[in-house]
């Protein structure tokens, strides 16, 4: 089980958990990180979901390979949109966000990822920066795990399963610290995606977590030796 355990305030909505790898499906998530707004959301001009809210996690949604279009509007007003190109087989998520400078216009960044096994008894932890900030560090346990992301950039390694105390400060620096630390229980033999959004000055930061269980390689913990 997954667990994100806050701090401080976080909602949970951006929690989800996905189903396994499959062959042949091509596929998309929606990651809402526009702050204060409720999206409606278009693939190709066709509905796939309402009042999608921010750091909430939709889908998956099954689209045809080759280029696709998806519109976020609200009260029936169109936010922004992007097209964008996948793959047979392949997966992405598509995530609305701000910035680096909260007064310039939203942004839609597509994260693609294909099918990938993770060590037994391990982690994939996969931390995307579609905040408005500059530039930051991610500190792990009081380290710098992720170093120096710009907004759109994204970056991943695998871990041991285990609780982290993450936050978010300026890239080689340690305060003023944009976000966190919160306390996050990655979930083993899986893909944690991660995506920090929102804007600080404003506090609104938080975090989007997506989960998706993958194959795992190697070996179990014996019960017992002879």
């Amino acid at each position: 089980k997954l667990a994100l355990l806050v701090g401080g305030v976080l909602g949970l909505a951006g929690l989800t958990i996905s189903p396994s790898y499959a062959a042949n499906d091509t596929e998309i998530y929606i990651v809402q990180g526009l702050p204060g707004k409720d999206l409606d959301v278009a693939i190709d001009g066709e509905s796939v979901a309402e009042d999608v809210k921010t750091a909430a996690i939709a889908g998956p949604f099954k689209v045809k390979p080759g280029s696709r279009m998806v519109t976020f509007s609200e009260n029936g007003t169109t936010v922004l949109e992007n097209t964008f190109s996948i793959k047979e087989g392949s997966k992405a998520d598509i995530v609305a966000h701000l910035p680096a400078s909260s007064s310039g216009d939203p942004l839609v960044t597509v994260y693609k990822y294909d099918s990938i096994k993770v060590p037994n008894g391990k982690a994939r932890l996969v931390v995307s920066h579609v905040a408005a900030v500059p530039p930051a560090d991610i500190l792990v346990n009081g380290q710098v795990l992720f170093a120096n992301i710009a907004n759109g950039e994204s970056l991943e390694l695998v871990v041991p399963v285990a609780t982290y105390k993450v936050s978010i400060v300026p890239s080689k620096k340690t305060e003023p610290v944009f976000f966190g630390p919160v306390s996050l229980t990655v979930k083993g033999g899986a893909i944690n995606r991660v995506y920090a959004v929102g804007d600080p000055a404003e506090k609104t930061m938080n975090v989007a977590v997506h989960v998706l269980t993958a194959g795992t390689t190697g070996s179990v913990e014996p019960s017992e030796v002879n």
